[in-house]
This record gives C-alpha cells, sequence and structure tokens, in this order.
C-alpha cells in the first residue's frame, strides 16, 4: 500500500465554502408539523386517511343518532323536574364518545382483518396515519358536538345555557384526547388498543360513582375559566400531535424519501 500519498490541505475558509456548496446542492429543508399535514394532503388525500374504515363511520353515526333519539326524551325530563346539573353532567361525560369509538373501533377493526400490519410497509407510516386520523376525528368530534348541543338547547326550548353546554362538551373532547396521547406515548402501541379502553371504563365508572361532587365542580367553575380551558386544551393537543411525529416509539416506523 502506498504510504506517500500526497494529501491536499484545506484552510477553514476553503473547508466551510465547500460545506455551503454541498448545502446548496442538496436544498436541504427543516421537517415541520405544519409541511408535513399540507404535503400529506396534496400528495395522498382524504381517501387513504379514512380507507378501510368506512363501515366505522357508518357504524358510529347510526349509534350516536340512535342514541341521540333514546336520550332526548330523558333531558326532557330532568329539566321538567330541575335537574339541570345532570344535563351538562351528561354532556361532559358523553362528549368524547364520538372520538373514542371512531379511534378504538377503527384501530381493533384493522388489527383483527390484519391491515394493521399492512399499512406499517405503506407510503405513510402508521404512527403519521394514526396521528392524522387523531386529527380528522377530533374535527369530526367537533361538528357533531356543535350540532347536537345546539338541539339539545333548542330541544330543551332555550332554558339552559348554550356557551356552558359548548364550553364543557368542547373541554371533555380534548381532555380526553390528551389523555390518551400521553398514555400511548407510554403504553406500547400493540397493547394500547384494549389497555387504554379499560383504563377510560374505570375513569368513567368513577366519575358517574362521584357525579354529585363532579357536577358541583364543573359549575361552579366559571365560564371564563372553561373557556381558557378549552383554548388551552386544544393548543395542547396539537403540540401532543406534533411532539409524537417527531417522537419515535415502539410500534412504529420511520421512513425516508428520496
Amino acid at each position: 500500500m502506498n504510504k506517500n500519498i500526497n494529501q491536499i490541505h484545506l484552510t477553514q475558509a476553503e473547508k466551510e465554502n465547500s460545506i455551503n456548496v454541498i448545502l446548496k446542492e442538496i436544498k436541504l429543508q427543516p421537517v415541520t408539523f405544519r409541511g408535513f399535514l399540507c404535503s400529506y394532503f396534496q400528495k395522498v388525500g382524504l381517501s387513504y386517511l379514512f380507507w378501510g374504515i368506512g363501515d366505522i363511520l357508518f357504524l358510529v353515526g347510526l349509534l350516536l343518532v340512535g342514541g341521540g333519539l333514546v336520550y332526548l326524551p330523558n333531558l326532557n325530563h330532568l329539566l321538567a323536574n330541575n335537574l339541570t346539573d345532570e344535563i351538562y353532567f351528561s354532556v361532559f361525560i358523553f362528549s368524547p364518545l364520538c372520538y373514542a369509538l371512531l379511534y378504538f373501533l377503527g384501530i381493533w377493526k384493522e388489527i383483527l382483518l390484519g391491515t394493521f400490519e399492512l399499512k406499517m410497509t405503506l407510503r405513510v407510516s402508521l404512527k403519521e396515519l394514526l396521528i392524522l386520523r387523531m386529527l380528522a376525528f377530533s374535527i369530526i368530534s367537533l361538528v357533531i358536538l356543535t350540532g347536537s348541543n345546539y338541539l339539545i338547547w333548542q330541544f330543551l326550548g332555550q332554558e339552559i345555557s348554550l356557551v356552558r353546554l359548548f364550553s364543557l362538551s368542547f373541554s371533555s373532547l380534548f381532555l380526553f384526547a390528551n389523555l390518551q396521547l400521553l398514555l400511548e406515548y407510554k403504553i406500547p402501541l400493540r397493547r394500547s388498543y384494549w389497555v387504554t379502553p379499560l383504563i377510560w371504563l374505570v375513569v368513567g365508572a368513577f366519575f358517574i360513582w362521584k357525579q354529585d361532587i363532579i357536577t358541583q365542580f364543573l359549575l361552579y367553575l366559571p365560564l371564563t375559566i372553561v373557556t381558557t380551558i378549552v383554548c388551552g386544551s386544544f393548543i395542547l393537543f396539537i403540540c401532543l400531535l406534533r411532539y409524537n411525529y417527531f417522537t419515535e416509539k415502539e410500534g412504529t416506523i420511520t421512513y425516508a424519501s428520496a
């Protein structure tokens, strides 16, 4: 092996100039969560986002409509007996239901059919798909909650506060979504789909058991504080989605695109 190789010594300025030329040629761009969302909808679209769960969307819609038709007469009974506190509690406890059903039923179906692992190999990673679905399900839930709260308000003759209905339901939705994201960060993805529903069943049972105390607390809070909680919870939800996107976690994969 020839040891007499001529070495070229570069000055610091020449080294920095070479690095700048290389960086300009490869056109590196920082990865942002907003950029990820925009690029996804431009390149993939909504059809892939809900691929395979159309029947879940339809089933959840039927369940919500059926539950609403059954529960609306009970709301009228509660108002007639001056039990508006229970109306607010019911709105608070059931507000995350749409989000939870869409998310958990979608995961359970894909695991049972074997498409859960398949989606790990597609263009968008499984982690990214779940993040996008959580964002989409939160928007769907917000639309449904807005419409259902307005219908409840009209059905009860505008006798209760519409603003409090909105604030309680929105805060409940995003508190649930944020805690669900934190649980998924701590629990491996392959176990979270059955562990976290059990946790929420226990939490729901506890809330119902302590209904009087929780209802008093919800009604004691001024609307300004509840509204602040809603805004803070929404911002935290977006931040947690972004954090989850940039964090590698067991059960997810990363990919590189040219």
